[in-house]
């Protein structure tokens, strides 16, 4: 999953969501918000899926439930 925020402590308040909602994986923080340009993204705060291989499976996915089907959608178990 990547994280694109604008507020400070980016990644503290990405881990805090991954925390409070039960998400396990690597969380890329997008820092300066290049990655995010590249895939179109104009709205904060927005997640981006990407599976094992690098594919880019979600875009936008924000809350919980929606990020829960977006993984489950390309097999990855939350528990």
């Amino acid at each position: 999953m990547i994280n694109v925020w604008e507020h400070v402590n980016a990644d503290a308040e990405a881990r805090q969501f991954c925390d409070i909602y039960g998400l396990d994986g690597p969380v890329l923080i997008d820092d300066d918000g290049s990655y995010i340009a590249r895939l179109g993204v104009r709205g904060v705060p927005a997640n981006v899926v990407v599976d094992q291989d690098g594919i880019v499976r979600a875009v936008g996915a924000t809350s919980p439930d929606e990020l829960r089907a977006a993984i489950a959608a390309i097999r990855v178990e939350i528990d």
